[in-house]
């Protein structure tokens, strides 16, 4: 199957992700935690739909293990392991990290440190270079249309 490379939408995305990366890191330097993990699983998030988009693949919902999952089948190969991984802990932060009642007690704040920013924002580049890696090759390897 050809895939047809939408470069312009692929950027939009992928710049929408990179917004979401600064707020994330942040986030983090202030001690808002909670908010980095949150702003890291929604940078992957953007990123990811942004390769499925480009690819000229559908990107619906908001799980990261499914968003991969949309990716091996759009892409025809599944991500290397450190990516199955990485989307898996960030996507663990979609709720827990905003919603009070996520937690049996206290805000989501108490419920993450500074450990817990930093692995998010870990796993966020893994997934960055992953989706950044695989569209190069896409762009590379197709033919490009709208740009």
């Amino acid at each position: 199957r050809q895939l047809v490379v939408d470069r312009p939408e692929f950027e939009r995305w992928r710049a929408a992700a990179e917004g979401a990366r600064q707020a994330a890191e942040q986030q983090s330097e202030t001690a808002l935690h909670n908010w980095a993990c949150f702003l890291a699983e929604q940078a992957a998030q953007l990123a990811m739909k942004g390769l499925l988009h480009g690819a000229g693949a559908g990107a619906w919902g908001h799980d990261l293990v499914v968003l991969g999952d949309a990716a091996r089948a759009a892409l025809g190969e599944a991500a290397p392991a450190e990516v199955v991984v990485a989307l898996r802990r960030l996507s663990r932060h979609y709720i827990p990290a905003r919603y009070p009642d996520a937690h049996p007690s206290g805000p989501p704040g108490a419920h993450y440190g500074a450990e817990d920013s930093s692995q998010a924002l870990a796993d966020l580049r893994v997934v960055l270079d992953y989706v950044d890696a695989r569209w190069r090759a896409l762009a590379g390897e197709t033919e490009t249309h709208g740009s």
